[in-house]
């Protein structure tokens, strides 16, 4: 009734105007409030888009970081591993891989020559030898000796001598061993310097066929130790009969001063094909360039 009363004098148009108005009030209210809720679900969502972000850039900074704790733990255990492996490889191992490298491809008949030592007359078939040319490579190539020995005679000044040895090393496939039999009044007692890297000591010159030596590791370095050389020497078609009892009876050289190669061409023959001889050889090698090697880790 009080709607009516409030309305009931006015005209159509006026009645229009005022419901006009209202609708417009209520429609900028209405939009307010919305506006009011957009904002606040705007400022909510880029809360969560900023959050989203931080979260994602978080994971992205924490990743990165895993990563390189990873990296660093890998080279970490690496470095270990690389130092435990060096720990564990020990001069003897490095002993044996020079040895089994130097013999591993060398022929039979090669390691057979590793087994002896015979003096440079023998080897080159001079009569005396106080150099080292032509003649001794042909010889070195044909036999692969294991060292020669050198007598006073082969002594004609320190100079000739160091030089001798010296032109020597480079014709020889393998390391040689150098052995001076006796005294050169010329030399100094420090004979390593002349290239001599080798000595026989404890000899025994009872007997003309066989002598038995020992060879220490190195000139002049106080070991005991040393390889058992022994002296063969008798009928030339008996010496490679000689050479193999001395070797099969705990010689780990075989010197020979004459019929060296009558000897040496025998053993071969007689070794050649026999698996257990032929082991034995490398084992006998083997044996001798651990002496070789020693001084040189």
């Amino acid at each position: 009734m009080a709607k009516e009363r409030g309305t009931a004098g006015l005209s159509s148009r006026e009645r229009r105007r005022k419901r006009r108005v209202r609708n417009q009030i209520l429609a900028r209210v209405t939009m307010a409030v919305l506006l009011v809720c957009a904002a606040g679900g705007l400022f909510f969502a880029g809360r969560y888009v900023v959050g989203l972000i931080a979260d994602r850039r978080q994971e992205k900074e924490f990743a990165k970081a895993m990563a390189a704790m990873e990296e660093t733990g890998a080279q970490e255990t690496a470095e270990k591993e690389t130092e435990e492996a060096d720990d564990a490889y020990t001069e003897d191992d490095r002993m044996e891989d020079m040895i089994e490298a130097s013999i591993a491809d060398m022929p039979l008949e090669d390691r057979i020559g590793g087994l002896f030592l015979t003096t440079p007359e023998a080897l080159t078939g001079t009569d005396l030898a106080t150099r080292a040319g032509e003649g001794t490579e042909a010889a070195l190539a044909a036999y692969a000796v294991g060292g020669l020995v050198y007598a006073a005679s082969n002594v004609q000044s320190a100079q000739q001598f160091t030089d001798m040895i010296t032109d020597t090393i480079p014709k020889s496939k393998y390391h040689l061993f150098f052995v001076l039999d006796g005294t050169a009044d010329i030399l100094t007692d420090d004979l390593s310097v002349y290239g001599i890297n080798m000595e026989f000591a404890g000899k025994d010159d009872g007997s003309d066929t066989f002598r038995t030596v020992t060879l220490p590791s190195l000139l002049g370095d106080g070991q005991e130790d040393g390889l058992v050389t022994v002296q063969v020497g008798g009928e030339e078609e008996e010496m490679a009969d000689a050479c193999i009892e001395a070797w099969q009876n705990g010689a780990d050289l075989l010197y020979v001063k004459e019929g060296f190669q009558s000897a040496y061409e025998g053993m071969v023959e007689k070794i050649s094909g026999n698996a257990e001889l032929e082991e034995k050889v490398k084992e006998s090698l083997e044996k001798i360039y651990r002496v070789k090697y020693r001084n040189q880790l």
